[in-house]
């Protein structure tokens, strides 16, 4: 039981730092340079509101496995943030393959997989009876 607990805070802990990197570091060089780069307003303010999406969904996976760490069901918790951090995988892996390998030099494609694996094999150890 407390292998599974420090996997799933560990998984915690990583989405938790990618959240603060992502809103600290991330928008201000992602988000800042939009306004002058000549999109619609739509455009500009969609970006915006669809980066902000992406840190409540890691916030959101992060509470996840920490709800997991304590919950008598945790596994339960654990594989839905373990499914989210999964797709958050193939999707920046997939997209940095078929769409554009620029996508390699940011961390976009990097923090997921361990995540997904830290809580897949936490959620596979069984809890104590």
């Amino acid at each position: 039981m407390r292998v599974r607990k420090t996997l799933f805070l560990l998984a915690a802990a990583i989405a938790l730092f990618g959240a603060l990197a992502h809103e600290l570091a991330g928008a201000p060089q992602v988000l800042g340079p939009l306004a002058g780069s000549g999109l619609t307003n739509e455009v500009v303010w969609l970006h915006h509101f669809s980066w902000h999406v992406g840190t409540v969904a890691v916030l959101a996976m992060a509470t996840l496995f920490l709800i997991a760490t304590r919950h008598p069901d945790g596994a339960l918790f654990a594989w839905v943030a373990t499914g989210m951090s999964a797709g958050f995988a193939v999707l920046g892996i997939g997209l940095a393959i078929f769409g554009n390998a620029a996508l390699w030099q940011t961390p976009a494609p990097y923090p997921w997989g361990l995540i997904a694996v830290l809580g897949f094999v936490g959620a596979r150890i069984k809890a104590a009876p």
